[in-house]
């Protein structure tokens, strides 16, 4: 349960007008991920296949293939043979079997979407494509990609460099091809609106930079307006607005919040967050209708390896492709984000966890990023939910 309330300030003074409760509803939430995100994202999928209804899967092994430090370089460059698919299975069953992850049926019919570029060097081609294996062992409906002459990478239709040659700086290759839109239209029954070549798609929503350690902890009653816990929301989101996004933003309900715009890329960790290799900030795009009170659903877009804000700043949030589609089919985009860390935990190129380096438990419902994620979803819902009560009264 949630207690919002609409809020104004006349004169300095925070003044509450009106205050509404919202229970949870079910929200199509769907996840997606490149390299070490795709690692994640399928692992959050099976986890919490109650929740999830669908995944997209970019250049990653499949579940569990790391399964500690020794075994994971082999789930990226071979020998394939080295990989039993049929073992992945049997570990997934004995998850489901004691309860840490949910019940394998759920992924029948989910959409699964899963992409290896031909070229790639870092995750081959053939080890990526043993999640198609795996997916049709639990009858997914799967759409796979693997044709596209690139290399390890995010492919845009406009940003990036050159389709074929690795960009270590960004990791985001511009194929004349939206991989955003390939992956969100399948996770979506192929019903989405394709934004039109050669044009730019107004973003008139709010981007949120969002404190990750709060949303991953949020208080049970989020409440605003002139009560303890407004310090909360006060305390934990702020308007993104960089000074080149080019359009008037929407803001975010009639939130008064603080606005900033450029994130901070070397601040010191929270301590909490970066036990777990979490950056402080995360961003959240609210798409026009659903800042104002539409109920929208939710997708999560995990980035990779040396991808996240301390690597490229706001730079896969905003140009990997998913904003666009975001706007035109009102769907909340969540980009979480992890850093580097040498020591508690070891993770050197600021990967996901899909190799045990926060806790053996790292691919099931109790994983330590697991959990974080799955919270900083439930609070996104709980705000966009609460906005849709707010409005409506």
């Amino acid at each position: 349960m949630l207690t919002l309330c609409s809020t104004t300030i006349r004169f300095g003074v925070l003044i509450v007008l009106a205050c509404v409760q919202v229970s949870l509803s079910q929200t199509v939430v769907t996840i997606s991920g490149a390299s070490s995100g795709a690692s994640m994202a399928n692992q959050m999928h099976f986890a919490f296949s109650n929740d999830i209804s669908g995944c997209a899967v970019l250049a990653g092994p499949p579940y569990y293939c790391g399964g500690n430090i020794l075994t994971a370089a082999a789930c990226m460059t071979g020998p394939v043979t080295s990989i039993s698919v049929s073992l992945l299975e049997r570990k997934l069953k004995s998850f489901e079997n004691d309860g840490s992850i949910d019940s394998l049926a759920n992924i029948k019919d989910d959409p699964v979407y899963i992409f290896s570029g031909k070229y790639d060097p870092i995750a081959l081609p053939s080890l990526v494509k043993l999640n198609e294996k795996l997916y049709s062992s639990f009858s997914a409906n799967i759409k796979t990609n693997y044709d596209l002459p690139t290399t390890h990478g995010f492919l845009t239709e406009t940003y990036g460099g050159s389709c074929a040659i690795p960009n270590l700086d960004t990791y985001i290759n511009n194929c004349n091809f939206s991989l955003a839109y390939d992956l969100l239209n399948h996770l979506h029954g192929n019903h989405l609106i394709k934004p039109r070549s050669g044009f730019v798609t107004p973003l008139l929503g709010q981007m949120i930079l969002f404190d990750q350690e709060a949303f991953m902890y949020p208080p049970a009653l989020l409440t605003y307006g002139n009560e303890p816990s407004s310090r909360w929301m006060i305390d934990s989101i702020s308007l993104y607005n960089p000074i080149d996004w080019g359009w008037s933003t929407s803001g975010l309900f009639n939130w008064t919040l603080s606005s900033v715009v450029v994130p901070t890329r070397n601040r010191a960790a929270k301590s909490r967050a970066s036990s777990l290799s979490f950056d402080n900030d995360g961003f959240v795009y609210f798409p026009s209708a659903c800042a104002k009170g539409l109920e929208c659903s939710i997708h999560v877009a995990l980035h990779g390896c040396k991808q996240g804000k301390a690597y490229v700043d706001d730079v896969f949030a905003r140009k990997a492709g998913y904003l666009e589609i975001a706007e035109l089919n009102n769907l909340i985009i969540i980009f979480p984000q992890v850093r580097s860390s040498l020591l508690f935990p070891t993770n050197p190129m600021g990967c996901w966890d899909w190799w045990g380096y926060t806790k053996n438990n790292f691919a099931t419902k109790k994983g330590p990023q697991m959990v974080a994620v799955k919270s900083m979803i439930d609070t996104v819902r709980m705000i966009n939910q609460a906005i849709v009560r707010a409005v409506s009264k």
